[in-house]
């Protein structure tokens, strides 16, 4: 039997009508965007411990507990079927009380401290993670964190080359995010100044003007990497975390 409305209800609000299983997090209702009168919701209040005999988790519980609220955890209808397949196995009780506990947790916290939940949203999509790709290169790149001295600068036009190309390719699977696409671009440009202002027609390169243009790039793409952290999601507890702002 299906939950109570009322129970239903409070559910979905105690988890802001996001999926509480912690792999997911989709948003479970929104606007249908043809007609103003109506919603999509695809988000469902899932028992924890099933109703009946040969359900998900099932176990005896005294009359009117398996449709209390305690017993209940909202997610996506997805994950709603993916949890009561074959009797719940891969998916025990205390499992999915503390996907519950974290989530409703989280949310009250969100609530409290004014914070949005987008980015919490954000890191489920594709998008995020090609944006935390491109932290994870950049990282792995020297040119961006170390200082001059110890770059060989060969090899340091070698990196900026290599950066190029890597957000050309990331860049063309972004989907839908304008905004994205515009940080991967700034990124993009400040690694092709240095090459184009530190290089002649000969293919002379400017080794004293280099450290300074250098200064310049990360302080440029330092501002980029603050963007892919409040908006994104993105972890810059690497060494980037030098020049983010």
């Amino acid at each position: 039997m299906a939950f109570s409305k009322p129970i239903a209800e409070k559910l979905a609000y105690r988890s802001a009508y996001i999926c509480n299983n912690p792999e997911c997090n989709t948003l479970t209702v929104g606007a249908e965007l043809d007609e103003a009168s109506l919603k999509v919701k695809i988000g469902e209040a899932a028992h924890i411990i099933g109703e009946k005999p040969k359900s998900a988790r099932y176990k005896k519980l005294p009359d009117g507990e398996a449709g209390s609220i305690e017993n209940g955890i909202w997610l996506c209808a997805n994950c709603h079927t993916m949890i009561d397949k074959n009797l719940g196995a891969g998916f025990p009780e205390d499992m999915i009380k503390g996907w519950k506990e974290k989530h409703e947790q989280m949310i009250s916290m969100l609530v409290k401290t004014h914070k949005s939940p987008i980015p919490l949203l954000v890191k489920q999509t594709s998008n995020y993670k090609l944006a935390q790709s491109l932290v994870d290169f950049l990282s792995s790149k020297g040119v961006f964190h170390l200082d001059i001295s110890y770059e060989n600068p060969p090899h340091v036009f070698a990196a900026l080359d290599e950066t190029r190309k890597e957000v050309n390719r990331l860049a063309r699977k972004i989907e839908l995010d304008t905004n994205l696409k515009k940080v991967f671009t700034q990124i993009r440009n400040s690694a092709q100044e240095v090459m184009n202002e530190t290089s002649s027609n000969n293919g002379h390169v400017d080794y004293q003007a280099l450290d300074e243009h250098l200064k310049v790039m990360r302080r440029k793409i330092g501002r980029q990497l603050g963007v892919l952290k409040s908006k994104y999601g993105c972890d810059l507890s690497g060494p980037l975390s030098s020049i983010a702002p």
